[in-house]
């Protein structure tokens, strides 16, 4: 095994300053899912933007996903989305 050699204060500033750049990234990552949830996106359609449909549902969890709005639309039937986009509560506005 080669001896362990220590790591420049050029290359640990510019490793620190990457990782710190991924956890970033990670965090606006999860926040923009779960900000897609709670706007009434499915997890499906979150998913197709190239993530699992597991993380998608562990990221919105970690955020407040899902609302009781929520559980109660995925819970309706037909006819109660039918009626409730009819009365003009339709999730666009």
């Amino acid at each position: 095994m080669p001896d362990a050699r220590p790591v420049s204060d050029q290359a640990a500033a510019r490793i620190r300053t990457a990782l710190a750049g991924v956890r970033t990234a990670q965090d606006d990552l999860e926040v923009a899912v779960a900000r897609a949830l709670l706007d009434g996106a499915s997890v499906r359609a979150v998913a197709e933007l190239g993530l699992s449909p597991n993380t998608v549902q562990k990221y919105g969890r970690a955020h407040g996903w899902p609302t009781e709005e929520n559980r109660a639309r995925f819970n309706e039937s037909r006819w109660d989305r039918y009626a409730r986009e009819q009365d003009g509560h339709t999730p666009a506005e």
